[in-house]
């Protein structure tokens, strides 16, 4: 089957645009904080880097993190001129932890878009100690 001369290059640049080489692995700075709140739930703040459109690497993203089981929402706030963007994940730290997510999205296209931070919010009650 042959492709299309147009389809062939409207192809090449949409992985160009979206990856290329994979970017040098970068360690993840893990921070972790608890909140009092009436809701008890768990939110990831997470720096990724590499992603620069919103069509393909955002949408590549954000699905592969739904895809984890225990994922309740993942947002993606992206601008194409940054170099890091933020990606807010609400997940059962039951069922999933902040080292799986990591792993998830470094494992995007072989470390295509590195997490250098991830920081995690666990809202609800504050257990005190006497």
């Amino acid at each position: 089957m042959r492709i299309p001369p147009l389809l062939g290059t409207m192809l090449a640049l949409t992985w160009m645009s979206c990856g290329g080489p994979s970017a040098d692995m970068v360690p993840t700075v893990y921070e972790e904080t608890r909140v009092e709140g009436a809701v008890e739930r768990t939110v990831a703040q997470m720096s990724v880097q590499g992603m620069m459109c919103e069509v393909g690497c955002v949408a590549k993203v954000r699905k592969e993190l739904l895809e984890v089981p225990g994922v309740a929402t993942a947002t993606i706030d992206f601008e194409k001129d940054r170099s890091v963007n933020v990606a807010k994940v609400e997940y059962d730290p039951e069922v999933v932890d902040a080292e799986a997510l990591v792993a998830k999205v470094t494992a995007i296209g072989d470390g295509m878009y590195p997490v250098e931070r991830m920081a995690v919010t666990h809202f609800g009650a504050v257990d005190v100690q006497p």
